[in-house]
């Protein structure tokens, strides 16, 4: 054989053995890493108390604020109170000058004693009418009487008893006009119109009276006189503000909540109250009131729907004033005693059904859980075979499968 072939075999023979220790380098190694354990961190459940917190910021607000304006127009006579004055309900404001509203008013009442007197000699004239007009009935009846007893008698002609016939129907005509000038009782007649120029002439006096009472302005609430709006004409228009009154010792906090947290508040759910304009003290406070629809505000992420909310402050001091803003913290939801995790211990698959994997004796086992109450940091677990200080995977993915084995490090 030549040296040439032999090299050849040579060569071919390295190649050969070069492959198979490949081969059994790869078993080897894969058979390690099938041995090798899975290492995952863990965390127990435990099991305390938690709170759902929903925060927000919002302006502290009258619960009460009032514009004071004034029905009339007239000039200014007296103002008794200044901005930063405390007013109560009904005080007296301002006044505002009278003199003609005087005037009209006694000429008001002077029109109603006219109308009375005319109703009053109206009914006089109206029942002598009528007394006059029964005398004659009764006399145009006696005469007609008679003469119909000397017509039967033949002592006097059928002409005359007619005449005296036609003059009794003529009486009693004007008896039943002057009836019905002096009126039946239904509102008809001379008598019921001249009533109603009075009764007329009456609610003239009487809304005279009431804008007589609109020259004296009074505070609507109590509470503070936070502004105030006279002019320099000393000259009052009709419904142009002149003051603003706020009751400060009863204070809300107005804002507005995205629509996902405003479904989890309830009226009467508790509120923590801070802010920078009073640091260092807290409030206690009260969900008041809840929006009933959503309106979509602009944001700097786009359009978000929001609910108004209305936070009544319970403690209230001078610390706090209409305007400042503040910060509040509704406690939504509370439970003692159950089980909590980490969010990061959550694993929600494509269904969306959630599951965490508790590592025991070096095996995972993965369990079906609902989440309860969420804080900001953990949350409620339910689930069925669940055990306090039970080891939890953090962080799980998909290549975590029921039955692996794991080597776990205990947060």
């Amino acid at each position: 054989m030549s040296k040439g072939k032999k090299k050849k075999i040579l060569i071919i023979v390295l190649i050969i053995v070069g492959i198979a220790l490949v081969g059994v380098g790869t078993v080897i190694a894969n058979k390690k890493e099938q041995n090798s354990d899975i290492g995952v961190q863990t965390t127990e459940i435990q099991k305390k108390d938690i709170e759902s917190h929903i925060q927000a910021t919002g302006q502290i607000l009258s619960m009460d604020k009032r514009e004071v304006v004034s029905d009339v127009e007239e000039k200014i006579e007296k103002v008794f109170v200044e901005k930063g004055d405390q007013v109560e309900k009904d005080q007296v404001l301002m006044e505002l000058e009278q003199t003609n509203i005087f005037y009209k008013i006694k000429e008001a009442q002077a029109r109603l004693e006219i109308q009375k007197n005319t109703l009053q000699q109206l009914k006089t004239d109206l029942e002598i009418e009528l007394n006059n007009a029964q005398i004659k009935v009764d006399d145009a009846l006696d005469t007609y009487e008679r003469n119909k007893q000397l017509y039967e008698a033949s002592a006097l002609s059928k002409k005359e008893l007619d005449e005296s016939k036609n003059n009794l129907d003529q009486m009693n005509n004007d008896y039943i006009k002057a009836k019905k000038k002096l009126g039946d009782g239904e509102n008809t007649g001379q008598i019921s119109k001249q009533q109603k120029q009075v009764a007329l002439a009456q609610l003239e006096v009487e809304k005279l009276n009431d804008d007589l009472k609109k020259h004296t302005i009074k505070s609507p609430i109590t509470g503070t006189v936070v502004d105030t709006k006279i002019a320099e004409s000393g000259i009052v228009e009709t419904f142009v503000p002149l003051m603003f009154i706020q009751d400060v010792e009863h204070l809300e906090i107005v804002t507005e909540i995205n629509e996902y947290d405003a479904s989890k508040i309830k009226l009467g759910d508790p509120v923590k109250i801070t802010g920078d304009a009073f640091e260092g003290k807290n409030y206690e406070g009260v969900v008041k009131y809840i929006g009933s629809f959503a309106q979509t505000v602009e944001t700097g992420q786009g359009k978000e729907n929001v609910v108004e909310i209305k936070v009544e402050i319970q403690d209230i001091d001078k610390s706090l004033k209409p305007g400042f803003s503040a910060k509040i913290d509704v406690l939504t939801q509370r439970k003692e005693n159950v089980f909590v995790l980490p969010y990061e211990t959550i694993f929600t698959r494509k269904n969306r059904e959630k599951v965490i994997f508790t590592v025991k004796n070096g095996k995972v086992q993965e369990h079906k859980i609902q989440l309860g109450i969420e804080s900001d940091l953990e949350v409620e677990v339910i689930g069925k075979d669940l055990k306090e200080k039970d080891h939890v995977i953090m962080n799980p993915t998909e290549s975590i499968k029921d039955g692996d084995k794991v080597s776990e490090k205990v947060m």
